[in-house]
């Protein structure tokens, strides 16, 4: 009897060991187990400096500096990410988004715009401008 428990366990230990042991590459904020298409995953081995992702915003890499212990899924070769998507698409290819004014913005009469009341300008010659002149005759 002790002897089919301890089997028991033991085999319920290896069934449940393997299913923690989860791979996780972070891809769009989420960990998978597997890169899409197109995409190769990046370890940093805290043996280096890390790079930054090629975005369809940032299409240049740089130097992120010493990290360690984290997976992310990478564009391959001359690919950029698409963030709006999540593909990988040629740096041409992106979609860039329009901002809230562009989308919203009405096109009509433009308004004339009129000098404000609390402005006062005088006639203020700057002492600077008097000295490089010189002196009036």
């Amino acid at each position: 009897m002790d002897f089919s428990v301890v089997i028991l366990l033991s085999l319920s230990y290896i069934v449940h060991g393997f299913e923690y042991q989860k791979r996780c590459i972070l891809y769009r904020k989420h960990c998978v187990d597997h890169c899409p298409r197109r995409m190769h995953p990046y370890h940093t081995r805290c043996d280096g400096q890390t790079m930054s992702q090629r975005t369809c915003a940032e299409p240049h890499t740089f130097v992120l500096g010493y990290t360690c212990g984290w997976s992310r899924c990478d564009c391959n070769g001359d690919l950029v990410l698409d963030e709006n998507t999540g593909d990988c698409v040629q740096y041409h290819g992106c979609t860039m988004p329009l901002s809230k004014r562009e989308k919203n913005r009405k096109r009509g009469k433009k308004k004339d715009w009129k000098l404000s009341k609390r402005l006062r300008l005088r006639n203020y010659e700057d002492p600077m401008d008097k000295y490089i002149r010189g002196p009036t005759p």
